[in-house]
């Protein structure tokens, strides 16, 4: 039989032949999981089964399985296909990707699930669910599209509220399981999550769907696993790693605002949530669908090329938009919260809730030396001081280090002055201008899923506003020069979706103020023109060249391998390489630029480097260099981290 080993070394990312012992005969599947001795026999990896045949092709003694750890068949075989297929994209290794796909195994839930008898099919409703203003949309057979999704929330009918977007996920979702297949739905975060969840049980459809994300224990994950390997069609919700899910007849995958950096994968091979979808759906000819309430480039560039179809949706009234930069007077110094939008929160108080959106949690996220205006930075990393709350001891924002006895390295001063204004600070100004007023903080540290319909004020960060039910009578966004100010790539792309995300949350009579758009993030919210700014600015980037008009992939490791690894490129049809330079963890780093039909090429000359450095004769350290990190090369495609250089 055929095992792929589960190990992190590249150089063992292909398949092992062993012999099946007498006394596990019948006993072992394809997708099975069993233990096998490595060369020597006194190691030990777990392995998953790939096939199982009579004539072995290896003509020599072949070692024999261990045992066998899970006689379920855990792999199938076209989740090890779409695994490959990522891996390759990413010049990385498969097992790599079915970590992400399997979940850790629990002997109790296994057991749980093999005693549990099979499901009897049920006949389910042929009512769809779908919002009145994507009535016309029908998703047909194979088809990929994007649609920008026209804001608006709905009322479930146990009376909570709910973006028409999560209605549009289910009623589609619905359809696909009068058909007999199943769909995958990937979002951001467990926030969307539960609003998917909520949308499903008011549906009726809590018995077809199941959760695969981080939020659920193991046992749980790991049985919702198990029943996804099974016959019957289902809904499969959850974040990034829910592209990898098995889907029996798959018919329907969707992603829910792809532009979010939630979906990029921070573990090797580093594969986007999105590229991942589009592998999926190359693979088994299922539906696609890309929505948001904004568009990301990458998207735009799809449409652009016409390999995705857009959607036309019906419009629907949208909240009033007011940038408060264009009210200003000739010479006239902005400020940070104005008072058109002062005058506006006090009115809208009289309907409903208020949101205020800040840049930053905490009380004041940077502190500069009260003499010199010197930025305070760490004793210890030199990174920026905060204060969490008022009264708090600075502490680094990169490290956690208190810093209690700090003083300035130019002028010996130890009185530190805040800079700017985070969610606790903020709550106090509100708190003190509205009094009697509630004042309610939420950020990472005061997580908050929704609001009720009465008059408060709710302090904000981006990605953490709670929804209010029936929507906020008004929004002020605020910090926006401080957020377009971040040394981003992406930061207006950034800004563009959050601020888009956030005016969904407004009822369709409220006014948003926003403070710093500047004119073309301004124009393009007042004007509900999301898709013209994505289309521009990908024009933009195909005259400079820059992602994702090209693709990028990061070289890093030690300076030598690095740059013979840049020197010796194949043949590509037009690429350029910045680097290398040196990275603060002591390894170098250099990137290269070039076309998407030169990507497979690429992959396989950079895989075949990262199996050299690996497998390259060590050289003897000293005793003092033991303790340190050996430095390997390591590749990553479409790195959305090009900052530094």
């Amino acid at each position: 039989m055929s095992v792929l080993l589960d190990t992190p070394l590249p150089q063992l990312d292909h398949v092992f032949e062993y012999r099946i012992p007498e006394s596990l005969s019948g006993q072992i599947e394809v997708g099975s999981k069993v233990s096998v001795p490595l060369r020597g026999g006194t190691r030990f990896s777990d392995a998953y089964v790939t096939a199982i045949t009579d004539k072995p092709e290896f003509s020599g003694d072949l070692l024999s399985v261990e045992k066998v750890i899970s006689g379920i068949s855990l792999l199938q075989p076209q989740t090890l296909e779409l695994a490959r297929k990522v891996a390759d994209r990413q010049a990385g290794s498969a097992i790599d990707v079915l970590r992400l796909a399997i979940p850790a195994r629990y002997v109790r839930a296994e057991k749980s699930f093999l005693s549990s008898e099979i499901p009897v099919k049920v006949e389910i409703s042929s009512q769809a669910v779908k919002p009145a203003e994507f009535s016309d949309f029908t998703v047909q057979e194979g088809q990929k599209y994007a649609l920008k999704v026209p804001p608006r929330l709905a009322e479930t009918q146990a009376g909570k509220t709910i973006p028409n977007w999560s209605q549009l996920f289910v009623g589609m979702a619905h359809e696909q399981l009068i058909k007999g297949k199943s769909t995958i739905i990937a979002v951001p975060d467990f926030r969307d999550i539960e609003l998917l969840e909520l949308a499903l049980n008011d549906a009726g459809l809590s018995q077809y769907f199941i959760r695969v994300d981080a939020k659920l224990s193991g046992q749980e994950r790991y049985l919702n696993y198990l029943r996804s390997l099974g016959d019957q069609p289902l809904i499969v919700i959850g974040n990034r790693s829910a592209v990898l899910a098995p889907a029996p007849h798959l018919g329907l995958v969707m992603l829910w605002d792809d532009g979010d950096h939630n979906f990029e994968e921070p573990l090797a091979p580093y594969a986007h949530a999105r590229d991942v979808a589009l592998i999926r759906q190359s693979q088994t000819n299922c539906s696609l669908l890309f929505a948001s309430y904004t568009r990301s480039l990458e998207i735009q560039r799809l449409v652009e090329l016409n390999y995705l179809s857009e959607v036309d949706v019906r419009t629907t009234q949208h909240p009033q938009i007011v940038l408060t930069d264009a009210h200003l007077e000739e010479g006239e110094t902005p400020s940070r919260i104005p008072a058109a939008a002062w005058l506006g929160a006090k009115k809208a108080l009289e309907n409903g809730p208020v949101l205020v959106q800040v840049a930053s949690p905490g009380f004041a996220p940077a502190l500069i030396c009260s003499s010199c205006r010197e930025r305070a930075t760490c004793q210890s990393c030199h990174g920026p001081l905060q204060l969490a709350h008022k009264t708090a001891t600075p502490s680094c924002r990169w490290c956690g280090q208190l810093n209690a006895s700090w003083k300035c390295s130019g002028c010996g001063n130890s009185r530190l002055r805040p800079v700017a204004a985070g969610t606790e600070r903020t709550s106090d100004e509100i708190g003190r201008a509205f009094p009697g007023v509630k004042v309610i903080v939420a950020d990472g540290n005061h997580i908050l899923t929704s609001v009720p319909a009465e008059p408060s004020i709710i302090v904000a960060t981006p990605g953490a506003e709670p929804i209010a039910h029936g929507g906020y009578s008004a929004i002020l966004l605020l910090d926006g020069e401080r957020l377009r100010g971040r040394e981003a790539f992406r930061v207006d792309e950034d800004v563009l979706r959050n601020w888009s995300n956030t005016i969904a949350l407004a009822h369709s009579s409220a006014t948003v103020f926003i403070n710093g758009a500047g004119i073309s993030l301004g124009a393009a919210l007042v004007n509900s023109e999301q898709i013209l700014w994505a289309a521009h600015e990908l024009s933009e980037r195909q005259q400079f060249r820059l992602p994702p008009a090209v693709r990028v992939v990061s070289v890093t490791g030690p300076a030598e391998t690095v740059r013979n690894t840049c020197d010796e490129l194949p043949n590509l049809s037009t690429h350029r390489v910045l680097g290398p330079v040196g990275m603060p963890d002591g390894s170098t780093r250099a990137l290269i630029f070039f076309e998407y039909k030169d990507g497979e090429e690429l992959a396989k000359y950079l895989r075949a480097a990262v199996i050299t450095s690996a497998t390259r004769s060590k050289r003897p350290v000293s005793p003092a260099e033991r303790g340190g990190r050996v430095l390997r090369l390591r590749v990553r495609f479409d790195d959305p981290d090009i900052d530094a250089l």
